[in-house]
């Protein structure tokens, strides 16, 4: 495929490439990581994906079509773990619900300069807690 500056600023447009563990030459034992939207292009719709083969432990990431991650993804096998989609996350196949912002409060030791003192600080952290409706995993992300 050409360049198209129209749609990817000039730049190569993406190639998409099969999910696929070379190393072990299947599909079989592959586990989504994230999923990430690819700027317009003409080749169909792409992602970025990243994902892992819990067979032989390879890591990879590349531009592949979304039907094969939605293929994963309707199938629910191999959606161990924690994915990220875009903006989401996933957690057991199922996007994980928002828990109330939550504010979290630690206590951390500074020394004063030219001192032995120490001061304490008092830090507060604003949250987003997401937990997963089947299994009750639960990630803090700040705000």
């Amino acid at each position: 495929m050409g360049k198209d500056p129209g749609l990817s600023g000039g730049k190569s447009v993406p190639q998409g490439e099969r999910m696929w563990c070379s190393r072990c030459a299947s599909d079989e034992h592959l586990v989504l990581h994230s999923i990430e939207s690819v700027r317009a292009h003409t080749v169909g719709l792409l992602v970025a994906v990243s994902y892992s083969c819990a067979d032989c432990g390879s890591v990879l990431s590349h531009f592949t079509p979304f039907r094969e991650v939605a293929a994963k993804l309707n199938t629910k096998a191999n959606l161990e773990g924690l994915i990220l989609f875009g903006d989401s996350y996933l957690h057991c196949g199922e996007p994980m619900a928002t828990i109330p912002i939550e504010v979290r409060r630690s206590i951390t030791a500074k020394p004063v300069p030219g001192s032995d003192e120490l001061v304490l600080l008092d830090v507060r952290l604003g949250t987003k807690v997401l937990q997963c409706l089947s299994c009750g995993f639960r990630l803090e992300l700040p705000v």
